[in-house]
């Protein structure tokens, strides 16, 4: 796992699309999840760094 708390706003973005787009071709059940888990935790530093931004 990358260390998502040294990327910039637009690097977490472009981690996530890519993320999101290997998730959606697995056929793989426990890749999705660990997939899952790391776009989850990009979305946690985007609150914990704009509380106030929308989801």
């Amino acid at each position: 796992m990358a260390n998502y708390y040294k990327m910039s706003v637009s690097e977490l973005e472009a981690e996530r699309d890519r993320l999101e787009a290997k998730m959606m071709a697995s056929n793989d059940t426990a890749e999705i999840e660990l997939l899952s888990q790391d776009i989850e935790g990009i979305e946690d530093i985007f609150s914990e760094r704009d509380p106030m931004a929308e989801d």
